[in-house]
């Protein structure tokens, strides 16, 4: 399995949205490439370990190649047995898909939310392809791809976005 297959395979699992979504076999946009190198430059920058992506990526397809299903898959990635930075580096990729934006979590010991999180958007195709806006199932201000109307009908159900 090729780099790139493994993380929209991570991030399906991750997110929550079927990996065609994230990667569709027409990708105008090709986010994905953007996201990956944004992930792996800011955690490397961030942790200081330039390995630490390959290792979530490397415990991803070991945990798919032993045939884990997808929830458990998450649940291994995300459980207390890695270590903090291993876990906050998965929870900023999930920020990332959603929100097209790269996270700074201000931690604030000692308050009731624990801290503050910014953000940094990376581009404006980044911004109107977050998973937020299918989530919503709406889209980012002055950027639609329906006509002109589609308001006053039902939205599509939201397993059309997901693949649930």
């Amino acid at each position: 399995m090729d780099i790139m297959s493994t993380f929209v395979g991570l991030s399906s699992v991750l997110t929550g949205f079927a990996q065609d979504i994230l990667a569709p076999r027409l990708d105008t946009t090709n986010i994905k490439n953007l996201y990956l190198q944004s992930w792996t430059e800011n955690i490397a920058q961030e942790t200081g370990d330039a390995n630490l992506v390959n290792t979530i990526l490397q415990q991803y397809a070991e945990l798919q190649a032993a045939g884990k299903s997808d929830e458990e898959i998450g649940e291994q990635l995300m459980n207390g047995n890695n270590s903090s930075a291993f876990v906050l580096a998965c929870q900023k990729l999930i920020f990332l898909w959603y929100m097209g934006a790269w996270p700074d979590v201000n931690a604030q010991p000692g308050t009731e939310t624990g801290g503050v999180t910014t953000s940094s958007l990376l581009s404006a195709e980044s911004y109107t392809s977050g998973l937020v806006w299918q989530v919503m199932q709406a889209h980012p201000m002055g950027d639609s791809n329906y006509r002109y109307g589609y308001w006053a009908e039902q939205p599509p159900a939201l397993s059309d976005y997901t693949g649930n």
